[in-house]
């Protein structure tokens, strides 16, 4: 529907949300997908629901508007888990809010056997289906307006609940994640050949080192730095060169394309190029020849950078390292005899090369967030046993500024003959967030932002100011849910959170097909030599905004997966602790309720409205509060409270907590109906 504005009227389907309320929705029979603002119209909506929404299309991308209602529209397909009930089997729904929840019988099927704990696919039966195995159609009750009972068809079985990796086949179920190859691919992938030597640069001698984690197979970076005898740095990051194994248009790179990304869950990788590639023939293995795209770049003692330049080469990495053993060398921890003298030599350079690139990045005010990965480990069966907070090394950090600057590189040179490209884009906060940041930090801290345009370094400001405060992690968080979602687009305008005009992702092909057409576009430079700008015909240039879309998408139905598959494993974990009592902080805080984290951010968990002592709460959505009318409590975020947890639901991923009598004078009164009643 077009309305008198120019607009339309659509209808989406939620598939992320956050704790916020920043939404991604998918348009209906479409593939496409929109971005929902922070706290929209203060209409609570939550995954799964359909909405209303008007928006605008312009360059092929949809533009959020409003949201006009919430459709209550009846899904044919659904995810549940299957309880034993009574002696009979039930499905009870994933979905939060589900209006059928445990309300649901599966049709026995010949096909599928299920049995308690299983997690399954399903879809409500039919009438002609209940017809047809002789099962009476239930009607609704016209006085309560709501059926009595459902029936459904089994689809698949994802697997059982009680084993963890089941929660990530759930998780790329629930996002249409590719997890198979098929056999073209396979059949094509017995003609990829890895021989070429022809027209490359050879650097084998250069004594190139991969640094990555414990777990890693896929090596797409090798690096080397030195110091030159006109007292300059000489730096060299080589790339597995993809696209000499991945041609245009072929099936290994269709599906490359349609994936989009590799997804990594905390027990399982979906890779985007089949294993034959992804860890062996492009993975840049020691004492092993491999075909590269390499950058070469010279730096000042300053960190100008003098010059830059990428051609096609062959490399032999001399030594593969883990951040920790990188990590032991730099705080002196490893004795020199244990490795090579040049793998010394390129360490200390590198590190000092980073040492530079760190004082660049301060000027230039990227911005500085201190928070932690959460990492889960497991024992010998796979069983989820403790999450950790894990916080970048400086190991880590080195890897990050080198592939970065070798970012910069190809952006600046793409630019030099193409004004588009698929840019890394971060735009930034938008007003809404921005005001919500400034409302909620509160004076004096706002006093940084207020009245100012928007940039990285008035934010690092404030975290300095809060380093050694108690206040420090939820500032962090509070940035962090300011910040809009990077994505790709094919016009470039600029990366907000590293403070940087020219922004590309060159330094993974393995696993982002961005980077793999970014190769493309300057190996095709380096074969054609073009005079000037725009004088390239990459063949891809007239869809790359639909490229940019779809790419943004995937990798955006990945970190849902990663977030949601986490959630369900830390789920898990903390079913041994329900009625423990717990410290926690308020996260944000809604009109139903309050997020907060527990054990110091290793989890997320619920404290429904109901949990708090009885009255009548009043919500501020400017100060994100909740205000008792009678009692004069008062709930914020950056609160701490103590707290019971009450309910674990692995299945959601789900943890629900209330508050603890030892907050508050008086006793905790139950809620009566759906709103508290006053006194």
């Amino acid at each position: 529907m077009v309305t008198s504005k120019g607009t339309k009227i659509l209808s989406i389907t939620v598939l992320s949300l956050d704790a916020d309320g920043f939404a991604i929705g998918e348009i209906l029979d479409s593939t496409n997908q929109i971005e929902i603002p922070f706290n929209t119209n203060n209409i609570d909506f939550n995954l799964g629901d359909i909405l209303l929404v008007e928006a605008k299309e312009i360059n092929n991308v949809w533009i959020f508007i409003k949201i006009i209602k919430k459709v209550n529209i009846e899904r044919k397909q659904f995810f549940a888990i299957v309880k034993l009930k009574s002696k009979n089997l039930i499905l009870q729904e994933l979905e939060r809010g589900s209006k059928y929840k445990e309300k649901i019988e599966p049709i026995p099927s010949n096909n599928y056997s299920i049995k308690d704990g299983d997690i399954v696919r399903a879809q409500i039966a039919s009438g002609k289906t209940l017809n047809k195995i002789k099962i009476k159609k239930i009607k609704k009750n016209k006085l309560r307006n709501k059926r009595e009972k459902l029936f459904a068809e089994i689809l698949e079985v994802i697997g059982s609940s009680f084993d963890p990796k089941t929660f990530s086949y759930l998780s790329i179920k629930e996002n249409n994640i590719r997890n198979e190859f098929n056999e073209n691919i396979k059949n094509e992938l017995k003609l990829v050949n890895a021989s070429d030597i022809n027209k490359r640069t050879d650097i084998k001698s250069i004594p190139f080192v991969t640094i990555d984690g414990d777990d890693a197979k896929d090596f797409d970076d090798a690096v080397f730095a030195e110091k030159t005898h006109d007292n300059m740095w000489r730096i060299l990051v080589s790339i597995a060169d993809v696209s000499h194994f991945v041609k245009l248009d072929s099936n290994l790179d269709k599906e490359a394309k349609e994936r989009g990304n590799s997804v990594y869950l905390p027990n399982l990788v979906i890779p985007m190029l089949p294993e034959e590639l992804s860890n062996d023939l492009c993975s840049l293995k020691p004492n092993v020849d491999r075909l590269c795209l390499t950058v070469e770049i010279t730096l000042n003692n300053d960190g100008k950078k003098l010059s830059h330049k990428f051609f096609r080469s062959i490399i032999n990495s001399q030594k593969r390292l883990t951040y920790h053993e990188v990590e032991n060398i730099i705080d002196n921890k490893t004795p020199y005899t244990d490795y090579d003298n040049k793998v010394i030599e390129v360490i200390e350079s590198l590190y000092e090369v980073y040492l530079i690139l760190q004082k660049l990045r301060k000027q230039r005010g990227a911005l500085n967030l201190d928070l932690p990965e959460k990492k889960i480990l497991f024992d010998d069966k796979n069983w989820p046993t403790e999450v950790k907070k894990v916080y970048g090394l400086k190991s880590n950090k080195i890897i990050e500024e080198l592939m970065i600057l070798a970012n910069v590189c190809a952006a600046e040179e793409i630019q030099k003959y193409n004004s588009e490209s698929i840019y890394r884009i971060h735009e930034p906060p938008s007003p809404e967030k921005y005001k919500t940041l400034i409302d909620l930090i509160g004076k004096p801290l706002a006093n940084n932002l207020i009245g100012k345009i928007p940039h990285p370094s008035l934010m690092n400001k404030i975290l300095e100011q809060t380093k050694e405060t108690p206040d420090y992690e939820m500032i962090n968080q509070s940035i962090l849910r300011s910040q809009s979602q990077a994505k790709y687009n094919n016009i470039n305008k600029s990366h907000f959170g590293l403070a940087l005009k020219n922004y590309v992702h060159f330094t993974s092909p393995i696993r982002r097909y961005a980077d793999l057409l970014i190769h493309r576009q300057i190996i095709e430079i380096i074969n054609t030599k073009p005079k000037k700008k725009n004088d390239t015909n990459l063949k891809q240039k007239n869809n790359l905004d639909l490229i940019c879309e779809h790419i943004s998408s995937t990798e955006r139905k990945a970190i849902v997966a990663e977030r949601k598959t986490i959630d369900r494993l830390i789920a898990l974990i903390y079913q041994e602790r329900i009625n423990e009592i717990i410290e926690c902080v308020i996260l944000s805080v809604h009109k139903f309720g309050i997020f907060v984290s527990i054990d110091e951010g290793i989890a997320d968990a619920l404290m429904p409205v109901r949990e708090l002592p009885y009255d009548w709460y009043k919500y501020n959505e400017k100060k994100q509060s909740l205000t008792g009318e009678s009692n004069g409590l008062i709930f914020n975020v950056g609160m701490k409270l103590k707290a019971k947890i009450t309910e674990v639901d692995s299945s959601t991923g789900s943890i629900l907590v209330k508050l603890d009598s030892s907050f508050y004078n008086g006793e905790m009164r139950k809620r009566k109906g759906k709103r508290y009643k006053r006194k």
